[in-house]
């Protein structure tokens, strides 16, 4: 589209700047071009949470095109939870909308007086008030503001976001969320409840058509009999959890480890015995329609249809809470959606802090068991609202277990301030170094590993070839993450070269294609060194490193310090950092990151 929207919410101005070339030409887009406007415009140690941060929405040049996935977006910002870079990748049609009103991206600084929501048509943008708005839930809002404006796509913070809890969402279209870090946070300090893009007539060109959509036809047969696209429009990301159960490792009872059996209840063929599985919905141009809709049959969201659940928040309110039905798990996902509260993150300080309940370290003003699934409803509720106990693990598992003192770090399970996502690395060799170097924190979308190491492309409880895996796949989905399409869509590096070229007409070779990868990855790290991160964070929580796992299939292991130091010390080698991570004034030289 060749703009971007500036908003500046303090002075109340809006206006459209050029996309500028050589920047996308170096950063493609998305996750890239974002972290480079960050790096450029919010000087190190801003507080996240002041008028200063930019909260920065991006497309990628794939966006709204024929491209299968195509409609993936990002959004970009310093993380209120972390300190550092966070970008979140989401799906769904708001992205494409974007570009059909006219805009690569929005820019958004400042803070207003009052709640206000952008609306967004034909070039154009509005900044209108919100005050009817704020304090309402996620779904309640998106109805209403489609009701006043159909047929557009809307992005929203609930509660959550509104109280700066700090793990807050951002709610897309009410079942996409930019989840980790915060974001809704970051929303929410500037007072903006919701941002409304209308639909719009314009659309992306191609350089050379005839090859994009020759191209895309034949990626379209293709996925038609692609076995990994059959198994997840069946069953969705809840694939994981079979993967999990043969590997050992899904998180369980807060990362202890024990012996769960009652996991076979969260298989997800169980969806379908407990009647809540309600249908299938997918993403713009997407074949794989992955995303399962359920119906629950009890609690505020009874009988109408929600997108949920997915693997993570499955495994992260189900094992690692001890709740083995689907219908409390669900129904958590759900309430996390419409409160604005990121999953993944409250299933990790949910099993976090019934442990500490358990331990004796906390007294909540109720019982916090595992296996409770009332008890995880209402401290979800109090997380959001940031009331009574909730108000500490709003900050997260690293900032309560501050608080609570106890030796309750050893048992915080997160990397740099971030929960880990649902999968115990002592069980994944390849996962632990993946998480350790995670550019936002404890994230598995940097790289999938276990799945390498559980059908034997990489040797099981072994560091051989870790570093090389992790180093290349982290560059590679930076790139991808940039283009913006999905992490599912099974394409060779070659594909999404001949995607970005046939569209853009920017000739990227395979090898320019990861190079750029590599560029951004090294950025992002840039983002991180300047706010002090260096080998000291990459590392991993103390019941990994000192617990070996006490039963399942990966029984007895854990990353020992000697372990994890072998595999940084291989991966630093790898991209030509020095050994306490910080890349080198030659490597950002053959990057052309000197400046």
């Amino acid at each position: 589209m060749g703009k971007i929207l500036e908003v500046d919410l303090t002075s109340g101005k809006t206006e459209a700047t050029p996309i500028d070339p050589k920047l996308a030409r170096k950063f493609i887009g998305a996750k890239g071009y974002g972290a480079k406007i960050l790096m450029d415009r919010v000087a190190p140690g801003t507080p996240p949470l002041s008028p200063d941060n930019l909260l920065i929405v991006m497309t990628g040049p794939l966006t709204g095109t024929l491209a299968p996935s195509s409609g993936r977006f990002s959004v970009i910002t310093k993380s209120p939870e972390t300190g550092i870079f966070t970008d979140g990748h989401v799906g769904g049609y708001f992205g494409p909308k974007l570009k059909f009103a006219g805009f690569d991206g929005i820019v958004i600084k400042g803070s207003s007086e009052k709640p206000v929501y952008l609306r967004i048509r034909d070039e154009s943008c509005e900044i209108v008030d919100a005050g009817d708005l704020w304090g309402k839930g996620v779904f309640e809002t998106d109805e209403i503001l489609k009701t006043r404006y159909p047929g557009t796509s809307c992005g929203i913070i609930g509660p959550a976001g509104e109280n700066l809890a700090n793990f807050a969402c951002i709610s897309f279209d009410c079942g996409r969320q930019a989840g980790r870090c915060g974001p809704g946070a970051v929303m929410g300090s500037k007072r903006l409840k919701a941002i409304v893009v209308e639909p719009g007539d314009k659309r992306p060109t191609y350089t050379h058509p005839d090859r994009f959509k020759k191209l895309v036809k034949d990626l379209n047969r293709s996925l038609h009999t692609h076995p990994n696209r059959i198994k997840r429009h069946v069953l969705g990301t809840l694939v994981c959890i079979w993967e999990g159960i043969d590997g050992g490792t899904l998180p369980i009872k807060n990362y202890s480890g024990i012996d769960f059996p009652q996991i076979l209840n969260l298989v997800p063929e169980k969806l379908w015995e407990e009647n809540i599985w309600a249908g299938t919905t997918t993403c713009y141009a997407c074949p794989v329609s992955c995303t399962k809709v359920s119906v629950l049959k009890k609690g505020e969201y009874k009988g109408k249809k929600y997108e949920a659940p997915e693997y993570e928040p499955t495994v992260l309110f189900g094992s690692n809470c001890l709740i083995d039905s689907y219908e409390w798990v669900t129904y958590a996902h759900i309430l996390c959606n419409d409160l604005g509260l990121d999953a993944m993150s409250a299933g990790n300080c949910a099993g976090f802090a019934m442990e500490c309940y358990e331990k004796g370290l906390i007294k909540p003003g109720m019982e916090l068991k595992f296996g409770d699934g009332e008890a995880l409803i209402r401290f979800i509720k109090l997380m959001a609202y940031r009331e009574g106990i909730g108000d500490l693990f709003s900050k997260g598992v690293r900032k309560a277990a501050e608080a609570i003192g106890n030796d309750s770090h050893r048992f915080a399970m997160h990397v740099k301030g971030l929960e880990l996502a649902g999968v115990d690395t002592r069980a994944s060799y390849g996962m632990a170094l993946a998480f350790a170097t995670a550019d936002r924190g404890g994230c598995h979308q940097r790289v999938w590993v276990p799945r390498a190491e559980l059908y034997g492309k990489l040797k099981r409880f072994s560091t051989e070839g870790r570093a090389e895996f992790v180093k290349y796949n982290q560059d590679e989905r930076a790139a991808c993450f940039s283009l913006d399409l999905c992490d599912f869509m099974p394409f060779s590096e070659d594909q999404f070269a001949d995607l970005l070229t046939f569209s853009t007409g920017l000739e990227f070779t395979k090898e320019e294609y990861v190079l750029a990868g590599e560029r951004i990855w090294n950025l992002t790290r840039l983002l991180a060194v300047r706010e002090g991160i260096s080998r000291k964070d990459d590392t991993l929580p103390p019941r990994v490193m000192e617990e070996p796992l006490p039963a399942g299939p990966a029984k007895g292991h854990f990353i020992s310090k000697e372990t994890l130091d072998t595999m940084l010390d291989e991966y630093y080698k790898l991209r030509e950092w020095d050994e306490n991570g910080i890349p080198t004034e030659k490597k950002l030289k053959e990057l052309g990151l000197v400046d």
